[in-house]
């Protein structure tokens, strides 16, 4: 079995976090375009404080690694 290590552990929590909240403000008692506009703002700010490259990165990391462990099973 292959062993995570604790960046790819922190990416991983990352993005479920990442989309546990874009969950959550998808539901959130407010009007479709008030909620979009914050959805656009949150991602905005976070790609700009991570850094885009850096989070790209993480996700091909995270799915190739994810193939692999697929594959082998």
């Amino acid at each position: 079995m292959a062993r995570i290590d604790i960046k790819q552990a922190a990416g991983f929590l990352f993005a479920g976090a990442m989309v546990g909240a874009a969950i959550a403000l998808l539901y959130a008692p407010q009007s479709g375009v008030r909620t979009r506009k914050d959805v656009k703002k949150f991602a905005g700010k976070t790609v700009a404080s991570i850094g885009f490259d850096n989070a790209k990165k993480y996700v091909e990391d995270g799915r190739s690694r994810l193939e692999q462990i697929i594959k082998n099973t």
